[in-house]
C-alpha cells in the first residue's frame, strides 16, 4: 500500500524542480534590483532637477524688477492715469501670473484681464480690455465718466470726451463714487437708460439731444413738473415726464411721447422758435415759444 503511494512521488524530478525554482527566484531578484536601481535613479534626477531649477530661478537674467505701469487710454492720459504696481520677483515665481493679473484687474481703467504670459528671460505680456466711457456726468468741477455698468472712471475732465452716448447727464444730487466703484444712484440709472433710448431712436437722435437733466427725478423739486428734461442742440427742452421706474398707471408710453413729438415737429420743424415742449400727456402736446407764451396744439 505505502509502496503504491510512494511510487508517483519518487518519479518526480526533484532536481529539475529545484533548478526551476532557483531560476525563478533569480529572475525576481534581478527584477527587484532593477526596480531599486530605477527608483534610486529617479530620486537622484529629481534632486538634481530641483537644484538646477533653484539655480536657474535665482539667476539675475530671470529677475523681474518691480513693475510700475501707467495705465490709461490714449485720450485720457492728461487727466486719469493710474499706476499698477507689482513687487520685484523672478520670472519662475509660481504665483507671478496670478499676482500680476489681480494687480491689473484692480485698476479702475481695466474691465478685465485677458491673459498674462511669461516671456523669457525677463518680460511679461499682459493683455486686457479697457472700460469704455458710456456717458459723461456734468458737475460743478468738471465732467465725470461712467461705463455702461455705472462704474466711475478715473479723472475729472474739463470737456466731455467722446462717449458711447452723446447726451450729457446733468442734475445728479449724489456725489460720484471713487474710481473703479459703481455709482449707485437711481437717477443716474434712469438717465443712462434714457440716453440709450435717444441713441437708438432716429427721431430723437436727429434732434441732437445733448443733455438729460434729472434734477427733478422722483419729483424732488416739484412733483407737478416733468422728472426728465431732454435738451436738444438748439436749446429746446423736451419735458419727458416720469421715468419707467417712477411711472404711474395711465402715464404716456414711449410711443405716445414720440407721437406727440411728431405732431409738434409737423408744426415746428426742428423745434425752431420753441423754448419747451411737453410730451408726457397722452394725445396732448403743449409748447412754450421762446417768447414764453404757451400755445396748445390740437
Amino acid at each position: 500500500m505505502l509502496r503504491r503511494l510512494w511510487e508517483p512521488v519518487r518519479r518526480i524530478g526533484w532536481e529539475k524542480l529545484a533548478a526551476r525554482v532557483g531560476k525563478a527566484a533569480s529572475k525576481h531578484r534581478a527584477a527587484g534590483r532593477a526596480l531599486l536601481f530605477a527608483g534610486g535613479f529617479a530620486l537622484v534626477v529629481l534632486l538634481i532637477h530641483r537644484e538646477v531649477y533653484s539655480f536657474i530661478a535665482g539667476r539675475p537674467q530671470y529677475a523681474v524688477p518691480e513693475i510700475r505701469s501707467a495705465v490709461a487710454p490714449g485720450w485720457a492720459e492728461r487727466y486719469g492715469v493710474e499706476t499698477v504696481r507689482v513687487g520685484a520677483t523672478s520670472l519662475f515665481d509660481p504665483e507671478l501670473v496670478g499676482r500680476v493679473g489681480l494687480a491689473f484687474e484692480s485698476c479702475p481703467w481695466i474691465r478685465r484681464v485677458v491673459s498674462v504670459e511669461r516671456v523669457f528671460p525677463d518680460q511679461l505680456r499682459v493683455k486686457f480690455e479697457y472700460r469704455r466711457a458710456h456717458v459723461a456726468v456734468r458737475r460743478a468741477d468738471g465732467y465725470v465718466l461712467v461705463d455702461e455698468d455705472r462704474v466711475r472712471l478715473p479723472g475729472v475732465f474739463a470737456d466731455p470726451p467722446d462717449c458711447a452716448r452723446a447726451a450729457v447727464v446733468t442734475g445728479l444730487g449724489s456725489a460720484p463714487s471713487g474710481p473703479g466703484k459703481r455709482w449707485d444712484d437711481p437717477a443716474l440709472a434712469e438717465a443712462m437708460a434714457t440716453a440709450d433710448v435717444v441713441h437708438g431712436n432716429d427721431l430723437l437722435r436727429g434732434l441732437g439731444v445733448r443733455e438729460i437733466d434729472v434734477s427733478n427725478f422722483g419729483g424732488k423739486s416739484d412733483p407737478r413738473r416733468s422728472e426728465l428734461l431732454l435738451v436738444t442742440r438748439n436749446g429746446c427742452e423736451l419735458a419727458w415726464g416720469r421715468t419707467p421706474s417712477t411711472a404711474r398707471y395711465g402715464d404716456a408710453t414711449l410711443e405716445d411721447k414720440l407721437e406727440n413729438l411728431r405732431e409738434v415737429l409737423a408744426a415746428y420743424p426742428r423745434l425752431e422758435g420753441l423754448r419747451r415742449v411737453k410730451l408726457y400727456f397722452r394725445g396732448a402736446r403743449a409748447v412754450e415759444p421762446q417768447d414764453a407764451h404757451a400755445k396748445k396744439l390740437r
